[in-house]
């Protein structure tokens, strides 16, 4: 089982995304070992918390009870500092792609084409469109 790192855009994809985003990406988690963040968590709980929106709180709480989540630790800070250095991407995006190098996940999900560009040389880099030509059947 491929161990996948999931950014935030694809989080707040399953959850709160159109009926084909969240079907396309269910679809395709169920075949990974999940993985997120701490840092994830706290992007996408943000509008919910804000908005006092409790239904959509637990949703996310509950997607987060169910992934495995990567501690940032010195090592995966370290990482990021040298991806910050080398490469034109904010803090949080290297935190992300830090923690998932760190953890030798095999494939980063984003929908973000910046980070993608920036990233794809450390490790595979998939989006929507990668997943849409996915011969994913249930």
């Amino acid at each position: 089982m491929s161990k996948i790192y999931l950014d935030s855009c694809m989080i707040i994809g399953l959850i709160e995304g159109d009926a084909t985003q969240r079907q396309l990406l269910k679809k395709n988690c169920i075949h990974h070992k999940i993985y997120s963040s701490e840092l994830a968590r706290l992007e996408t709980r943000l509008l919910a918390i804000r908005n006092n929106n409790q239904n959509l709180l637990k949703q996310f709480d509950r997607f987060f009870v169910a992934c495995e989540i990567i501690n940032l630790d010195r090592d995966v800070f370290e990482r990021a500092t040298l991806l910050r250095s080398k490469n034109n991407i904010k803090t949080p995006d290297a935190l992300h792609i830090s923690a998932a190098i760190e953890t030798n996940c095999h494939e980063f999900w984003t929908n973000d084409s910046q980070l993608i560009k920036a990233a794809r040389q450390y490790i595979e880099m998939v989006d929507f469109e990668v997943l849409k030509t996915r011969n994913i059947t249930k």
